[in-house]
């Protein structure tokens, strides 16, 4: 009698093992769109069924709307560290300024927000009443409120009026840069910041120029700048002290060119 070796019975059922699982998935797979094995095989590795396509950046949106944040300024980024961890999520972000004062006129940012992040619930202060209610129906898809930043009472009465369901994840200063309205605003906003959400103040080189209430020489004591205020606020952090009124929640202070952002603890 003639002994077979078992490695050499195993191979043949292995193969006929393997076409047999081959046929009955190509089988299956004939019966399913490509959309239903793409969404299978998201969930089993983990990835995107919205395709493997890289979203366009803070940059590329912000130049498609021509908004100075990326023009005249170099925002990107600081707006791509902050903001786009957030892309995907809900977010809830006040902007003080609608453009108004732009020779391009508002709107460049509000479409850039739409575009930039898929789920925002999006606030805008405005100070010019007349632009605001023009450009109403162009910016149909934000909240707009008509008032001064530098008013403590509009600002304590907007902070109670849109808190109601939720504080906010992101506020952005690019309003009128003078000392009294980055201050003010800061001061009377920051506690509507959610933990761990930031504040960013843009134009800070409005600090030294004078028109702007700003100090040229930096030597003034007399004249309180927005960045002498970021400068004590990060003081506050060093020696752990709370000489202003956003020191005792303040987690870092993160500045680049004519930018800072502030980020709350959680």
């Amino acid at each position: 009698m003639v002994m077979m070796n078992p490695s050499r019975l195993q191979l043949p059922l292995l193969l006929l093992t393997a076409a047999c699982f081959l046929i009955a998935v190509f089988h299956q797979m004939g019966h399913e769109t490509a959309q239903e094995i793409q969404s299978k095989l998201a969930k089993h590795f983990g990835a995107s069924s919205q395709g493997s396509q890289p979203q366009p950046s803070f940059e590329q949106i912000a130049l498609k709307f021509g908004t100075d944040k990326v023009t005249d300024h170099n925002y990107q980024d600081m707006y791509e560290k902050y903001v786009s961890p957030l892309r995907n999520n809900r977010v809830k972000m006040l902007e003080i300024g609608l453009g108004c004062n732009m020779e391009y006129g508002p709107g460049a940012s509000y479409y850039l927000w739409l575009e930039y992040l898929s789920d925002v619930e999006l606030y805008y202060i405005e100070s010019e009443r007349p632009c605001a209610d023009k450009y109403k129906d162009k910016t149909s898809n934000a909240h707009v409120f008509v008032g001064d930043q530098a008013d403590k009472a509009f600002l304590d009465h907007f902070a109670a009026d849109t808190t109601v369901d939720g504080l906010f994840d992101i506020i952005i200063d690019d309003g009128g840069h003078t000392m009294e309205q980055q201050i003010t605003s800061l001061e009377h906003l920051w506690p509507v910041v959610k933990p761990g959400g930031v504040y960013i103040i843009e134009d800070l080189q409005t600090s030294f120029w004078p028109d702007f209430g700003g100090d040229p020489s930096t030597q003034n004591r007399a004249r309180l700048t927005t960045m002498k205020y970021i400068y004590h606020a990060i003081d506050d952090l060093m020696v752990k002290r709370e000489s202003r009124t956003i020191s005792h929640d303040l987690l870092s202070v993160d500045c680049m060119a004519e930018i800072c952002t502030l980020q709350k603890r959680k």
